[in-house]
C-alpha cells in the first residue's frame, strides 16, 4: 500500500524501461542508500525486503562499527528465516549490504563504490530519516542526495520536530531544496 505508493515514480520507471514488475515487495532489487543512518532501522527493513542495501553515517569509527554489526546480525537472522538457495535474491542482497562512513555534501566515491565497485550506479531510494533537525547542513544533505540519487530514483526525508530550533528553520530545506532544483 502505502510503500508502493512513496515509491511509485520508481516502479513505473522499471516498466517504461522494459523491466519487469517484481513480484513481491517494490524494493526487491532497488539499490538503498541510508543517509545519518544512526542505528539503520530503515535500512535493516530494506535489507529484509531484499534492498541492495548502503547505509551511512557520520565518519566516526564506532557508527561506521555499529552499522557494520548490525549488518551481520540482521544477515544471520535473515538466514536463519529462510533457507539458503543461491536463487533467493534477499539473501544474496542482504548478503552485500555495506556500511561505510559518509559526512554530507563531501566527496561520494566511498558510498558508490559500496553499491558496486567501479561506483557508476547510483541509489534508486535514498532515506535520510530524522536528519532535518539540524539545518545548518540542510544544504550539504542536498547535495549528498544530488550526487547519490539515479535519475529514475526518490528521496525520502521523514522526519519530527524536535524542538531544538524554530520549525520554520527545519521546514526551509524545502525552499533549498528548491533553489537547487
Amino acid at each position: 500500500g502505502k510503500c508502493r505508493r512513496l515509491l511509485e515514480p520508481l516502479l513505473k520507471q522499471r516498466v517504461v524501461q522494459g523491466e519487469e514488475e517484481e513480484k513481491g515487495h517494490p524494493l526487491l532489487g532497488a539499490s538503498f542508500l541510508e543517509l545519518g543512518a544512526g542505528a539503520g532501522v530503515p535500512s535493516w527493513t530494506a535489507m529484509w525486503c531484499g534492498a541492495r542495501v548502503v547505509c551511512t553515517d557520520l565518519s566516526k569509527e564506532n557508527r561506521v562499527r555499529c552499522m557494520a554489526e548490525s549488518i551481520e546480525r540482521n544477515w544471520r537472522e535473515l538466514q536463519k528465516a529462510k533457507s539458503l538457495n543461491s536463487d533467493d535474491t534477499i539473501l544474496l542482497n542482504a548478503r552485500k549490504a555495506r556500511s561505510c562512513p559518509h559526512d554530507w555534501g563531501t566527496p561520494i566515491d566511498r558510498v558508490a563504490q559500496a553499491l558496486n565497485e567501479d561506483g557508476s550506479e547510483r541509489f534508486d531510494v535514498i532515506v535520510a530519516a530524522d536528519c532535518l533537525y539540524m539545518p545548518a547542513f540542510h544544504s550539504e544533505l542536498l547535495d549528498s542526495i544530488d550526487r547519490l540519487l539515479s535519475n529514475r530514483g526518490v528521496a525520502l526525508l521523514p522526519f519530527a520536530l524536535h524542538g531544538n530550533t524554530d520549525d520554520t528553520s527545519v521546514w526551509g530545506i524545502v525552499d533549498i531544496a528548491k533553489q537547487k532544483g
